[in-house]
């Protein structure tokens, strides 16, 4: 059997539990949305409780709902007795209010950034992105989704009912100790990052969720340290993917089975109308190409053969009848992408991530060694890395020395033109905030940046496993008018 969700025997013989729904805060009217950054305990194990993170809450955040062409205020308080910043990942906002670690919140004190929200509709996400310590507090709940809508998206006939059609999907992995604690250490975790033993859905363990007889969206967010997942459905039906990290796709695309990396998300709608459930399983990457072959699309493969046990289902969609259906059929047409002239591409960056080591060293207060580098330099908070002009398309080509890395651009979304060497497969032509590279080719993308980042504010890129970012795998850089 395939070692994915390895489940702790407190497990066993336990009712499975129902599919959370994070609270939906409407944020489209401008009002303040009150963000608490606490201390909590959460049951994963039965009745057991785990000491978390969370915000509003015990572990994660509230999903807030914005709107393109409003203002999303927020307000967020520290009441922890350490330091946190927290980034909206995917948003297209000035380095003043991104929520880089240079915006860290000092325990007991706010931040109320206003954010103009001005792209097209989305699947975003918030997560701690405090210097050297992001991957322990994301591990221990600190982070959220965030849609954005538009006019576009809600005169389509898409599923939008929020918890019953259109769900939310937090996908981690955790260890927990004999006593239900997380284990988790960045001095420990190996060259590939933290690996967790246990999947979990929006903060449980296999939950069910009770959905129509019809189309269901999922709004899956990778909200891993460092794992790459591998979504499928057990019975190998199809599912339409309509979406990735930036927004809608230009066309929906039909798959059986999608590898997810690191901080990714993913629309797809999976059509339930013949009343059977559909159990979503998330497979380990690492362990199911552990020989390095490629993940292979027919999900028999997938799994090893007919005769190799399914592994236990991440999330399982029970239908209920008793609820009204979504049966329009998804549109053909999703969205109109345009794609830069290469006579508009005016510069080229390369960036390199080493894991060796033994290039540069950045500054880096009480953690692990700052040994992991973009360009033979460490993260350094003092040290811009590069400079961009606002408002023009670059190309940005990325590799690395060893193994692959989910590559996280704040401030914009880009367009993959390659993908480890391979020209970007349908699922993969839509914008995208994060992209995945490897040893063997360079991936390349083509960016623009339409917001500024100053030297006291700027953006960052960097590896989205988060024990590298830690690590020192990440870089600053600002975005300036092409006069100034």
């Amino acid at each position: 059997m395939l070692g994915v969700n390895h489940v702790p025997s407190a497990w066993s013989n336990t009712s499975r539990p129902k599919l959370p729904i994070p609270a939906l805060v409407d944020g489209t009217n401008g009002e303040p949305v009150d963000l608490q950054i606490r201390s909590g305990q959460w049951s994963f194990l039965p009745g057991v409780m785990t000491p978390t993170l969370g915000i509003n809450q015990d572990y994660l955040g509230p999903t807030i709902r914005t709107r393109r062409n409003t203002e999303l205020n927020l307000n967020y308080r520290n009441t922890l007795e350490e330091g946190v910043a927290i980034h909206g990942h995917g948003l297209h906002v000035p380095g003043t209010v991104d929520g880089g670690p240079q915006l860290e919140i000092a325990p007991g004190d706010h931040w109320q950034p206003v954010l103009s929200i001005v792209q097209p509709a989305a699947t975003c996400w918030y997560h701690s992105h405090t210097h050297g310590r992001t991957g322990d507090q994301v591990y221990r709940g600190l982070a959220g989704m965030i849609i954005i809508d538009d006019d576009n998206t809600t005169s389509m006939e898409l599923p939008n009912r929020y918890g019953l059609d259109d769900l939310p999907v937090i996908i981690q992995d955790r260890t927990f100790d004999a006593q239900g604690r997380f284990v988790y250490s960045l001095n420990d975790a190996g060259e590939d990052g933290w690996f967790g033993e246990t999947v979990i859905v929006n903060g449980v363990v296999s939950p069910i969720a009770e959905v129509p007889a019809g189309k269901v969206r999922l709004r899956i967010l990778n909200g891993a340290n460092a794992r790459f997942y591998i979504v499928a459905f057990a019975d190998g039906r199809p599912f339409e993917k309509i979406a990735s990290d930036g927004g809608l796709l230009e066309s929906p695309v039909s798959l059986t089975a999608m590898e997810m990396a690191p901080g990714e998300r993913c629309e797809i709608i999976v059509d339930l109308s013949d009343g059977r459930p559909a159990e979503l399983l998330t497979l380990f990457e690492d362990e199911v190409d552990a020989e390095g072959e490629g993940i292979v699309g027919n999900l028999l493969d997938l799994l090893g053969g007919s005769d190799s046990p399914v592994p236990r289902p991440s999330l399982t969609l029970k239908v209920d009848r008793t609820l009204l259906a979504h049966t329009a059929p998804v549109p053909d047409r999703l969205a109109t992408i345009s794609r830069p002239a290469e006579t508009e591409i005016i510069n080229t960056r390369d960036f390199v991530l080493n894991m060796d080591g033994d290039e540069g060293h950045g500054a880096h207060a009480g953690h692990a060694a700052m040994d992991m580098t973009i360009n033979g330099s460490a993260m350094d908070m003092n040290v811009i890395n590069e400079q961009v002009r606002r408002g023009v398309w670059e190309r940005w080509r990325i590799r690395s020395n060893q193994g692959a890395h989910p590559f996280h651009v704040h401030g914009c979304s880009f367009l993959v033109e390659q993908m480890e060497g391979v020209a970007a497969t349908p699922d993969q032509q839509g914008w995208k905030d994060t992209v995945v590279l490897d040893d063997d080719d360079w991936s390349e993308i083509v960016v623009r940046f339409d917001h500024q980042a100053t030297e006291q504010h700027p953006y960052m890129y960097h590896c989205h496993i988060l024990e590298h970012e830690d690590r020192g795998m990440m870089g600053q850089f600002t975005v300036t008018d092409p006069t100034g």
